[in-house]
């Protein structure tokens, strides 16, 4: 199904809470303080706002998964009966949508689009849309995302749960432009930069962000910052970030672009109060002072529209009210009798969660990274060195909302008074599961997008959920649950990132994985693969055509839909097989012949791939399978090109075969020519330190 050729555009209103910066803009500003003992909890259970919105919304998305099962021809079975049951307390779904800039904000968009009933191809009882799985996202009580993952599910909350159709299709915001004009760079002159930023031109360097100096609704980028810093508050490079992006993901006739908005302010807007979205968490991780090493057993911190916080060991401890972030506290008991409000500006929120500049000195400049040349490198490594150890290349949370926490394991964080946070998925868990898939959540089943770029190809292939499942493992670990995933050999030589596959099916198969009598979630694993586009595009891609947009989003909605239903009319009824497993095994239910044939063909049958050599991902794909051959779906191979040290070719589809053209996009490995936008962005960097 081509989406622009089919949607109805129906014209959303979009009802927003006030803003609560009492600065009426990006500083945060004083405020009374609520009458609590202490702003801190310890970290071994949700909180009570939570459990007591979780209750109501799972009202509504039991209401909402009765119609999509009824809608997915499951054989014999009565949905309202099964989710109504007495003794049942509901099915608890949820959604994650992985990093990885704008491929996985666009990707995601998708994606999510498939699984929204309010869309025109959600699908079930559409017959011209079999492959729609609408009334998923309506069934899901919780949605987590980090890094671009995070700018999709930030543009949308904080426009009152907005859904996908509504911004693609009904633009009168301009919302998710990303060409040359309106992206965080000004593209004009783009390597005259390099001039200013040697030759300490602060000026010369900062006229290449866009928005820098004012905007049509308001005050600039730069103006943001100053005020941010009158205010008493430090600023890295992250602020920047943040505002640049608001400027893509906020309409701009709201508050110049939601300049005063925050996290906390969601709570207001009547989608959350009326529990008509999922509950939203946002992901970062922890950095230890006075380093740059990031990896598994990073902290993994949440946001949420009530707190921020996290199950991990090393900090084990909430903030209960985000509201008052960037209030002064020890203990959680606040030291001075005015509080804060509006530290917990929205674009800060989505902009820490994408914080990557924090890699750069590690992926870079390195002593074995050979991504930039040898003539620019030691240029690039003295300004990162310098932004790494000012502390401006991740961002600041100061006032440390967890100062001598009494819950915290960890001294680095707890004793410090500032807690650093950077893109929550540098560690290697690009799908934020970690925070999702806890005991103290106890989900029943997992839709996991991944729309990361792991390895040479661009293409994902499985890391991210290997990492969560390893990470359950670890002291960091306590509060995860995963069930068994296989190695990225087995998923790449089986196909599992080719087409969806199911992980956990069978709860009796996972007792040595059960924490606190809590069973893993079955997980719906659906990564990122090209059917109209090839959407394997560089996470420093900072600018997309109108058609570039469009096809990331049809390809998003290809791979959540498997083809819109023409590789398996039966799709959307396997979801729903995956969806109740939980709920049956409890019961004691045996599954039906329907769904025993579909997790006959989706589920993961436990088999680990043995590689006695190096394994070489094929590069090409059919409709269900990787390969190398070159009498496929997708047409012959392009020749292999040999500019910039061997850069390696993708097989591209014929540009003849689809509506919208087809981005003849290279991928790099750690010897290949570095893509322009990377450049840019390492320069954009090497000027912020100046500031």
């Amino acid at each position: 199904m081509k989406l622009w050729a089919s949607a109805v555009v129906v014209s959303t209103i979009i009802s927003l809470g006030s803003a609560r910066s009492p600065s009426g803009g990006y500083a945060p500003g004083p405020a009374q303080c609520p009458s609590v003992d202490s702003f801190l909890r310890e970290g071994n259970s949700i909180s009570e706002q939570e459990k007591e919105w979780i209750s109501e919304r799972q009202a509504k998305s039991n209401e909402a998964l009765i119609s999509f099962l009824d809608d997915s021809k499951l054989d014999s079975f009565n949905a309202e009966k099964f989710i109504n049951q007495d003794n049942s307390s509901g099915i608890n779904l949820g959604v994650a949508f992985s990093g990885g800039g704008y491929r996985a904000m666009l990707s995601g968009a998708g994606q999510m689009l498939a699984l929204d009933d309010r869309s025109d191809f959600g699908g079930g009882s559409n017959a011209t849309n079999p492959g729609g799985l609408g009334g998923l996202l309506q069934s899901a009580n919780y949605v987590s995302a980090l890094s671009g993952g995070s700018w999709l599910l930030g543009s949308l909350a904080m426009q009152n749960w907005r859904s996908v159709q509504d911004v693609v299709f009904n633009d009168n915001d301009d919302l998710w432009n990303l060409t040359d004009t309106r992206q965080l760079v000004n593209s004009n002159g783009l390597w005259t930069i390099v001039f200013p930023v040697l030759l300490g031109d602060l000026n010369g360097a900062l006229t290449h962000l866009n928005n820098w100096y004012t905007t049509k609704y308001g005050p600039g980028i730069g103006d943001d910052l100053k005020a941010k810093e009158k205010a008493g508050f430090p600023t890295s490079l992250t602020d920047a970030w943040s505002r640049g992006l608001a400027h893509q993901l906020f309409p701009g006739d709201v508050d110049n672009y939601m300049d005063s908005y925050t996290w906390s302010d969601i709570r207001n807007m009547s989608s959350f109060v009326n529990h008509e979205m999922p509950f939203p968490l946002v992901i970062a991780l922890g950095r230890r002072p006075g380093t740059t090493v990031y990896n598994l057993n990073s902290t993994v911190v949440e946001i949420n529209p009530f707190e921020i916080g996290s199950f991990d060991p090393s900090l084990n401890t909430f903030f209960t009210d985000l509201k008052y972030l960037g209030s002064n506290v020890s203990n959680g008991v606040p030291t001075s009798e005015s509080c804060v409000e509006g530290f917990d500006n929205a674009g800060f929120v989505v902009g820490t969660s994408s914080s990557l500049f924090n890699q750069f000195l590690n992926t870079l400049v390195c002593d074995d990274c050979n991504s930039l040349p040898w003539y620019i490198k030691p240029i690039i490594k003295a300004f990162l060195s310098k932004l790494s150890k000012n502390y401006e290349d991740i961002a600041e949370y100061r006032p440390n909302p967890f100062y001598k926490s009494e819950f915290a394991n960890s001294s680095h964080i707890a004793q410090n008074d500032t807690l650093y946070l950077f893109d929550g998925g540098l560690g290697g868990e690009v799908i934020p599961l970690s925070s999702l898939m806890t005991k103290e959540r106890a989900l029943d089943v997992v839709v996991a997008f991944d729309n990361g770029n792991d390895g040479a190809t661009n293409w994902p292939n499985g890391s991210a959920l290997v990492s969560t499942y390893e990470r359950q493992f670890s002291p960091q670990g306590r509060s995860a649950i995963c069930p068994y995933v296989p190695d990225e050999v087995s998923f790449l030589s089986q196909n599992l990132t080719a087409r969806p596959t199911f992980f956990g099916c069978d709860a009796k198969n996972l007792t040595d994985l059960v924490k606190d009598g809590v069973t893993p979630p079955l997980v719906i694993y659906i990564a990122n693969r090209p059917f109209e586009f090839y959407s394997n595009t560089s996470t420093y891609k900072l600018s997309y055509t109108d058609e570039e947009q469009k096809g990331m989003i049809q390809n998003g909605f290809d791979v959540a839909t498997r083809l819109n239903g023409t590789i398996d009319d039966e799709w959307r009824t396997c979801v729903a097989c995956a969806v109740i497993r939980r709920e049956e095994e409890r019961r004691g239910i045996e599954q039906s012949e329907q769904c025993k044939k579909c997790f006959s063909n989706y589920c993961w049958d436990g088999t680990i791939t043995q590689s006695e050599g190096p394994y070489y991902q094929e590069l090409n794909f059919t409709d269900t399978s990787l390969t190398n051959g070159s009498e496929v779906f997708y047409g012959p191979p392009p020749p292999q090109e040999s500019s910039g040290g061997g850069l390696l070719s993708f097989i591209f589809k014929r540009e003849e075969d689809f509506d919208i053209p087809v981005v003849r996009s290279t991928s790099a490995s750690s010897t290949m020519k570095l893509n322009i936008d990377t450049v840019v962005v390492a320069m954009l960097v090497a000027a912020m330190v100046m500031i």
